[in-house]
């Protein structure tokens, strides 16, 4: 029994001195500039944008372009006050891919409920439902920065993706409204 342990106590050390003799310095990593990575974003934006804009041309939709990014088409049938920050909404609403797989719908979640400007949901919803009011319809293209971003949504979106969302607004309570 004593044989075998210095056995082992001379293997663990040869094993050691043979790690430590190997070891060979590390090669300096590769660091990326502020400057790098504003040029790698800009040229993935840029990427994301050719696509939707690709998406937009072949299915022949008049979408509009926001500062942001966003691509939507509004369809207003309401002449009320439009929707503001504090106002809790209720929505119709089916999120797809490009390629056509449907992610969610009301239909099988029951309908979408949020405080604009609390952060609950898309950026790129966020931005669109203060272009509308109730009953109005939109069609809403979101690239991968203001949807689900590079991680998805860790169940139907994968990262990366370019998200489509068709939404009608079912119903408005105003900020301070009480019930």
């Amino acid at each position: 029994m004593r044989s075998r342990c210095h056995q082992f106590g001379f293997v663990l050390l040869l094993l050691l001195i043979f790690v430590a003799c190997n070891t060979k310095p590390r090669q300096e990593s590769r660091k990326v500039t502020p400057q790098q990575l504003l040029e790698m974003n800009k040229k993935m934006v840029g990427a994301e944008s050719e696509v939707m804009d690709k998406y937009i041309a072949d299915k022949a939709l008049e979408m509009q372009t926001s500062e942001t990014g966003l691509r939507y088409m509004l369809d207003k049938t309401s002449n009320e006050p439009l929707i503001e920050v504090g106002d809790a909404v209720s929505l119709k609403y089916t999120t797809s891919l490009l390629n056509g797989t449907i992610c969610y719908t009301s239909d099988k979640n029951g309908l979408m409920n949020f405080v604009v400007g609390k952060a609950q949901v898309e950026a790129g919803l966020e931005e669109a439902i203060l272009m509308l009011a109730p009953n109005d319809k939109a069609k809403l293209i979101m690239p991968p920065y203001m949807a689900h971003g590079i991680a998805g949504d860790g169940n139907k979106i994968p990262k990366l993706a370019i998200i489509i969302m068709d939404i009608e607004v079912v119903e408005v309570h105003k900020a301070g409204d009480e019930e």
